[in-house]
């Protein structure tokens, strides 16, 4: 009797650490990884080159190329469809988070960005590596140098920029020939599972 009672606790435990892991999966969206066709269906403003690269990506077996080809050098939407994520200190549901990771490389040229839009401040939610070369501000740097190399960054959305709402992103590569992007989420704790920091 009492074996058998053993073995059921064990088994309880055991589906209760598996709806553990599934749970956690619900703390992370993914805004870029193998959807490359669906992010540009919905980067609909900007004069940036958009495409799907399979040839030079982060992981998997798709990245984001925005090529450049004059004006403005990126491609965005400011208003994403059924994007309201709210970013808070303290996540406790589906739909709020606090961090994001993304990885980034870039071909040429002086920087590389990356706008979130939000209420409030609308596009005053960035991340630059090497020149800030539009001066679009404010905007954190992140890497003194453009990422000649695939590098991954992750940044605590709201110590940098306090409670917002998130609705928009623009993939600015700037100048230069074009600017990379891959794997790219929004996750509740500061380690996100599967995370590399080389390509």
């Amino acid at each position: 009797m009492m074996k058998y009672r053993l073995c059921f606790l064990s088994s309880s435990m055991f589906l209760l650490m598996l709806l553990s892991c599934i749970a956690f999966s619900s703390d992370v969206v993914t805004i870029l990884d193998e959807n490359v066709d669906d992010v540009i269906k919905y980067l609909t403003n900007g004069q940036g080159k958009p495409a799907k690269s399979t040839n030079d990506k982060f992981k998997g077996n798709e990245a984001l190329k925005i090529g450049v080809e004059g004006g403005d050098s990126q491609n965005f939407n400011p208003n994403v469809p059924d994007w309201k994520f709210e970013i808070v200190e303290k996540p406790s549901t589906s739909n709020e988070f606090r961090y994001v990771t993304f990885a980034w490389r870039k071909d040429g040229g002086e920087g590389i960005q990356l706008q979130l839009h939000g209420n409030p401040d609308t596009w005053g939610h960035r991340y630059h590596g090497g020149a800030n070369v539009r001066n679009w501000n404010p905007s954190i740097q992140v890497s003194k140098k453009i990422p000649a190399k695939w590098e991954v960054h992750t940044r605590d959305l709201f110590k940098d920029w306090k409670k917002f709402q998130l609705t928009g992103i623009a993939f600015s590569a700037s100048d230069g020939k074009a600017g990379y992007w891959d794997h790219v989420y929004l996750h509740q704790g500061e380690s996100l599972v599967s995370v590399d920091s080389k390509g």
